[in-house]
């Protein structure tokens, strides 16, 4: 009889048979899972403040955290070890930093610059440029745009160090052709980091990028069914990202968890 045992249910004696078998927690599948979504919450607690109503398929009692995590468990994996996850770094990755309906806003890294497809038509972007003039190009050489979306320019900057960490700074433009502020007086920037806007040499509005880190450009627009958004994701120029995603990191956040790697395993 060494094999069962006795357990009291609503006051009823029940013989069980014990349990032989038990689901190891330290699977090399189940340790990745585990400090994958340790980076996803860690940087999720530096973006924060700039995510709120970025996800406009929230349901029910979600919350932007839940959202923001489901939609990146799937995004290339960053590989903190055990001491790392204690200390809670951040290592910026191409995360999806909003998700909506509206049409995405398209850009890539040129040189120093975030260029996007949002074309300015024969404006040039100057110091003296004013919120109605780029607003008036914007309408009206891209479809689909209406006067008072917003575009929200997002820079997620990487701090280097014996833990690395993440700030974000986060600018507003609302596109009012009545407001005859210049560009730069206009820009509502959170956490005080300088954002500077041009047109690139095809006619295109385009954020300039100096730090290494993640960037994104996010379209808004409030609509009578609530605020709409864009599906956006970062836009990386981070070497600690190439690095924490190795398959060398990957092996060391194993070993710091003290699991032997299955080498038949693989993380998409």
């Amino acid at each position: 009889m060494d094999d069962v045992v006795y357990k009291n249910y609503n006051g009823k004696v029940v013989v069980c048979r014990k349990q032989t078998t038990y689901r190891d927690a330290k699977t090399e599948g189940q340790v990745v899972y585990r400090v994958k979504m340790r980076n996803i919450q860690n940087i999720y607690a530096a973006l924060k403040e700039s995510l709120r109503g970025n996800f406009q398929d929230k349901t029910g009692r979600q919350t932007d955290y839940s959202r923001f995590q489901g939609v990146n468990m799937q995004k290339p994996a960053v590989y903190l070890n055990k001491n790392e996850v204690a200390m809670k770094a951040q290592v910026v990755a191409p995360y999806i930093v909003s998700f909506g309906t509206l049409s995405q806003v398209e850009y890539e890294l040129k040189d120093n610059s975030l260029v996007t497809n949002i074309s300015l038509g024969d404006l040039s972007v100057t110091p003296d440029t004013t919120v109605s003039e780029i607003a008036l190009a914007i309408v009206k050489n891209n479809e689909g745009w209406e006067y008072d979306d917003c575009l929200e320019f997002m820079v997620v900057k990487q701090t280097e160090g014996n833990i690395p960490t993440a700030k974000c700074s986060l600018a507003h433009l609302v596109l009012d052709k009545n407001v005859t502020a210049k560009l730069a007086d206009a820009l509502m920037v959170r956490n005080a980091s300088q954002i500077e806007l041009g047109s690139s040499a095809e006619g295109s509005l385009q954020m300039t990028v100096s730090d290494n880190g993640g960037f994104a450009i996010i379209r808004k627009r409030m609509a009578s069914k609530g605020l709409m958004t864009s599906t956006q994701e970062l836009t990386i120029n981070n070497p600690l990202f190439d690095l924490y995603h190795s398959d060398q990191r990957k092996q060391e956040a194993l070993d710091s968890y003290g699991v032997k790697r299955d080498k038949t395993f693989l993380v998409p």
